[in-house]
């Protein structure tokens, strides 16, 4: 059973974990928008068949410690026709179509921060994990194809900070997710902004 003594030695001892830990680990939550733009790659399974795409991926999180944040996050992607502008040789052997996407994401990232004075955001290299249910299309092909669903986003990244910025970052990442049986991979520059 627990007993009173008992509640007052773990209470105690939480609080002096708590105390040793730098005051950095335990800041307030900073919430912010997270704006990017990048290029990806989308490939049919067993295939040499896909797209390149534009991306852009607009989201809202909460950086609960310097080392934890989550953010929801929506993004698009978007080819342009490829007659306008692959090789006549690959656009006849339709190897290359147009892809376009559009998803919705839950993310949670785990972050190596490293010393940023002053600053509200983290700096340094990430993990973020999420899921994401999306809506795509990859058409130009001799077999277009056509799938809704969800599946894991798997990002590795690096921010950096902005000099004399405190209430701002920029990153740079790597996603890799798959769309049923298309996987797609893509890099991506952004910026992230506290408020």
């Amino acid at each position: 059973m627990y007993t009173l003594s008992m509640f007052i030695k773990s209470s105690t001892l939480t609080l002096i974990i708590l105390m040793s830990l730098p005051m950095s680990v335990i800041a307030a939550p900073v919430t912010y928008v997270d704006l990017a733009l990048g290029l990806g790659v989308h490939v049919l399974d067993d295939t040499d068949q896909g797209a390149a795409s534009k991306l852009i991926k607009a989201g809202m999180g909460v950086q609960w410690f310097p080392f934890l944040s989550t953010q929801v996050g929506i993004w698009s992607w978007n080819s342009e026709d490829p007659s306008k502008r692959e090789s006549e040789e690959n656009f006849e052997q339709k190897k290359l179509g147009v892809f376009d996407g559009l998803s919705s994401s839950l993310e949670v990232a785990l972050q190596w921060p490293i010393e940023n004075a002053g600053a509200l955001l983290s700096a340094g290299p990430y993990y973020r994990y999420g899921r994401h249910c999306w809506s795509a299309v990859l058409t130009g092909l001799l077999q277009p194809w056509s799938r809704k669903g969800c599946s894991d986003l798997n990002t590795l990244g690096f921010s950096f900070p902005v000099p004399k910025e405190k209430n701002a970052g920029v990153y740079i990442e790597f996603t890799q997710t798959e769309f049923d049986d298309l996987s797609s991979r893509s890099l991506q520059l952004g910026v992230k902004l506290a408020f």
